[in-house]
């Protein structure tokens, strides 16, 4: 196990604040200080759910711990510069980082991306993996550089299971356990002095924000594609989306490739989908 490291945290989510602190203070290593950006794009007008979890983080922050909210990032600079960090850990942060923040840390930053890079690089990569119809989703630890999510890997796993109705609970409940070993894992190589193992470029695929054509529910495309697509709608939505058929305003509760009770048949270009439908209110 590495030796006491002093840890800040910089991130979006209480979660996962919450994960990260209990699992760096269970191995023996000091959080001392969260990092959430005060906006979107750096030096802007903060956004209404931004200070809405700010507030949720406050009423939730462990005793003793300060919260910094930069404006920008060499701001961040500044402010960190008095932590003497060891390690920077990041996760869901909404800014690229400059070197003035990535070589402020005494052994390293890292960064926990919800993919098996270099596969999804980028900000949307569980959007894309229940949208492809992926089994699994990956989370990998890595050297932050100034190429986003192209540092070398300190931690891998390729094997977390999507559920066929992914929610955002289930997915977090299974990133969750996956999250002590892989940090043990990269603290440990990255005091070590591991450089870490570097990303096949050839295999690079990119995760950008979902586009427009998402939105739209075809029901001419083949059955597995108007699925995944109506499992990441009510993944985004965190319920049934908005559909027109045969006509009608609807929501789609559930769809399945195999019949399932109280389903409508809906014929895809290559075959029929099974979709549960409710009237939209």
């Amino acid at each position: 196990m590495s030796a006491e490291l002093r840890v800040v945290i910089a991130s979006c989510s209480p979660a996962q604040f919450q994960v990260m602190h209990e699992t760096l203070a269970g191995a023996g290593h000091v959080p001392v200080a969260y990092v959430v950006s005060l906006s979107l794009k750096p030096d802007e007008e903060p956004e209404p759910f931004i200070l809405e979890e700010t507030r949720r983080l406050l009423g939730e922050l462990p005793r003793g711990m300060d919260l910094l909210l930069p404006s920008g990032p060499l701001a961040m600079a500044s402010l960190l510069t008095g932590y003497r960090p060891d390690v920077l850990l990041v996760s869901g942060f909404n800014w690229r980082l400059p070197d003035e923040v990535l070589n402020l840390p005494r052994v390293a930053a890292l960064n926990i991306h919800p993919s098996p890079l270099p596969r999804y690089r980028g900000p949307s990569p569980i959007l894309h993996a229940i949208r492809n119809g992926d089994p699994y989703l990956g989370m990998t630890i890595h050297r932050m550089t100034r190429r986003l999510d192209a540092g070398p890997v300190l931690a891998q796993v390729t094997d977390i299971p999507i559920p066929e109705n992914p929610t955002r609970d289930s997915i977090w409940e299974s990133q969750k356990r996956a999250l002590p070993g892989l940090i043990a894992t990269a603290l440990d190589r990255a005091v070590a002095g591991d450089p870490g193992t570097p990303q096949d470029e050839a295999t690079m695929t990119y995760a950008g924000a979902p586009p427009p054509e998402w939105s739209a529910v075809t029901w001419g495309h083949p059955r597995r594609d108007v699925h995944n697509q109506l499992r990441l709608l009510r993944y985004l939505k965190r319920q049934a989306p908005e559909v027109t058929y045969q006509g009608q305003n609807l929501r789609a509760e559930r769809s399945s490739l195999i019949p399932i009770p109280s389903a409508y048949r809906v014929e895809c270009a290559d075959g029929p989908l099974w979709v549960q439908f409710t009237r939209r209110a």
